[in-house]
């Protein structure tokens, strides 16, 4: 009987992936590019560049990594310089969620307040919110560096300083307290502030911090990936104050277009939003040093990668649970690029995300960009889902051999089956739960939303295992419990 179900058991489990190779494989997008490379007048820089090559380059690579939809816009200081739309997204003007990449449209209003001389970088944050936890200790170019000493899964419901200070750890509630400032500084919400001073002076049309605008902006459809297999998912908003991720943090939706205006204005020294004083402030003027496998220098809102780069260049990348995007600007040769993708795959999409926007930087400077091949994205999620798959399969086997258990109960062996008990179906899933946070250092609340295929399987697995152990605790409660006469004679 325990023979045969075992047998059932990973006969489904061929079946399950001979289904999931057929629906991966099956489930690319159609990439086209319904906009095709503009030829207006180019910086001199940008007149070398093949942009019918990074065409074909990102049709490609948004097929190979399974992206629904992407939509690209690369400008000069005047120019649009090459535009493309992917898979489902019919224009450049449909907005996506920007994720992180919002963090520079908030430096940008705290900028302006301080040229305004309403905000001080070096003031404390209590200046402006009186009531903040170490708010005497934290200074307001503190929160723009993430330099500040607060958690990386802190919100604002629960902030207090737990890293050094003046050592860079990235944290949202940095900009979660940033929106704050602006909204005390001005006594005007940050969806106002923005929308007046940043997004309308820019003509950016199609760029939103309310769900509603975004939605009545058109805002694209979102994709969550599930064990390899992108499902359409509703577009999240931070629903409270307390969100690990509030709106001035991460949540703008913004146009690929918009994105080109809002690129141009740093391009230009400001356009008269900003001065290029506060320009410079915030791509180098209070930089920390961030040690990676590419290493680079963290201002306000912008990151600066040098080697082993030809020059040097500005990015940021955003991650919401339904999308990421990622900015770059080329400050030597007058370049900017944007990039949005409407599906959020942690461990395999994103990393292909980024390294398809680094490929278009590397061909804008003229070297050979990363290449993602048609077998990357199955035989990473092959590894990953085996992996999980092992963990759901160490949960299962305790009930495929329950029938076993029950037969052999041996109450000569009794404390070591309860010590088994307690190490396999106590232990064990505890272990499975503790998998994420010991391993990459998130809290399960982040994976239920970022990595919801992770997540699953953990809970499932651990649930299995702990009911199980219920199961078998009670067996062994009634075999080692003294009979009645009744039950001896039965």
């Amino acid at each position: 009987m325990v023979t045969c179900s075992c047998r059932k058991l990973g006969a489904a489990f061929v079946a399950f992936w001979v289904l999931w190779l057929v629906v991966a494989l099956g489930a690319v997008p159609a990439a086209h590019a319904d906009e095709r490379a503009e030829s207006p007048s180019r910086a001199e820089s940008a007149s070398r560049v093949d942009y019918q090559t990074i065409d074909t380059y990102l049709q490609t690579c948004a097929t190979n990594a399974h992206i629904p939809a992407l939509s690209v816009r690369i400008v000069g200081k005047d120019d649009v310089l090459f535009s493309g739309t992917y898979g489902q997204c019919d224009s450049s003007n449909t907005p996506f969620l920007l994720g992180s990449v919002t963090k520079s449209f908030t430096a940008i209003c705290i900028m302006q307040l301080v040229e305004q001389q309403k905000i001080d970088l070096s003031a404390p944050l209590s200046t402006y919110l009186p009531d903040a936890t170490d708010g005497n200790a934290i200074t307001v170019s503190q929160l723009l560096n993430h330099t500040s000493g607060l958690g990386e899964h802190q919100t604002l419901g629960n902030y207090h300083l737990v890293n050094d200070q003046g050592v860079h750890h990235y944290a949202n509630v940095n900009y979660s307290l940033l929106g704050e400032i602006i909204e005390a500084v001005t006594g005007t919400p940050y969806a106002e502030y923005l929308s007046a001073q940043v997004l309308e002076p820019l003509g950016l049309s199609h760029t939103a911090a309310t769900l509603d605008e975004s939605n009545e902006n058109g805002l694209i459809d979102g994709y969550t990936n599930y064990w390899g297999i992108p499902l359409k998912a509703a577009s999240h908003f931070p629903s409270s104050r307390d969100a690990w991720i509030t709106v001035p943090a991460g949540y703008l939706s913004s146009s690929a277009s918009d994105l080109g205006k809002y690129l141009q204005m740093y391009l230009n020294g400001g356009s008269g939003i900003l001065s290029q004083k506060s320009i410079e402030t915030m791509f180098y003027g209070d930089t920390v040093y961030v040690e990676e496998d590419v290493p680079f220098w963290y201002g306000y809102g912008w990151a600066t990668v040098k080697e082993p780069l030809p020059e040097p260049v500005l990015r940021h990348s955003g991650l919401v649970e339904t999308g990421t995007s990622c900015v770059f600007i080329l400050p030597e040769s007058d370049i900017a690029v944007a990039l949005e993708a409407n599906v959020n795959d942690y461990f395999v999409t994103n990393e292909m995300m980024d390294s398809l926007g680094w490929g278009v930087v590397l061909m804008l400077l003229g070297e050979s960009p990363n290449e993602i091949t048609s077998s990357d994205y199955v035989m990473e999620h092959l590894w990953i889902d085996l992996i999980m798959l092992a963990v759901f399969i160490s949960a299962l086997l305790p009930w495929c051999f329950l029938p076993r258990f029950l037969r052999t109960r041996d109450r000569r062996k009794m404390s070591f089956e309860v010590a088994l008990l307690v190490l396999v179906h106590g232990v064990l899933p505890v272990f499975i739960l503790s998998l994420v946070p010991l391993f990459f250092g998130t809290p399960l609340w982040v994976a239920q939303a970022f990595v919801p295929d992770v997540f699953i399987t953990v809970v499932v697995s651990s649930a299995l295992l702990f009911v199980a152990g219920v199961v078998k605790g009670f067996i062994l409660f009634r075999a080692a419990r003294p009979r009645t006469v009744k039950e001896a004679a039965a």
